[in-house]
């Protein structure tokens, strides 16, 4: 099994940023991302059991949570969005087979009650298990 913090050490290593969470978002921070799980249906098993399925997921929604102007906050959730499109990574000891995007690019949700702009990414990341 793959947890929300081993992907967010992982992402800590590859985006900077000074506030990170998982599972509960802190608005009074002006740049902030969290990791929230998603649900990814059902739980993948090959045919002849546990001992013969070679991978597993874990589906992952980032809110990316970043300043009053909407460029900058745009480009922090494209950066977080290509530190995962199309690269390789080990991730707790565990090698992901694919980030799957489950979208084109970064999805704008607006402003939060103190117009901080927010930005949500959601992925599938297959693994070996």
């Amino acid at each position: 099994m793959m947890t929300l913090a081993e992907v967010r050490d992982w992402l800590k290593a590859q985006v900077i940023c000074p506030n990170w969470y998982i599972g509960k978002a802190d608005g009074s921070k002006a740049e902030s991302i969290t990791l929230y799980n998603l649900n990814s249906g059902t739980p993948v098993l090959a045919i002849g059991g546990l001992a013969n399925t070679s991978y597993a997921v874990k589906a992952v929604s980032i809110l990316i949570h970043w300043t009053k102007n909407a460029d900058t906050a745009e480009r922090k959730a494209m950066e977080v969005y290509a530190a995962l499109f199309g690269q390789s990574a080990v991730i707790a000891g565990k090698r992901v087979i694919s980030f799957q995007m489950r979208t084109a690019e970064p999805v704008s949700v607006g402003t939060d009650e103190n117009n901080i702009y927010e930005y949500v990414i959601e992925v599938t990341i297959y693994y070996e298990r």
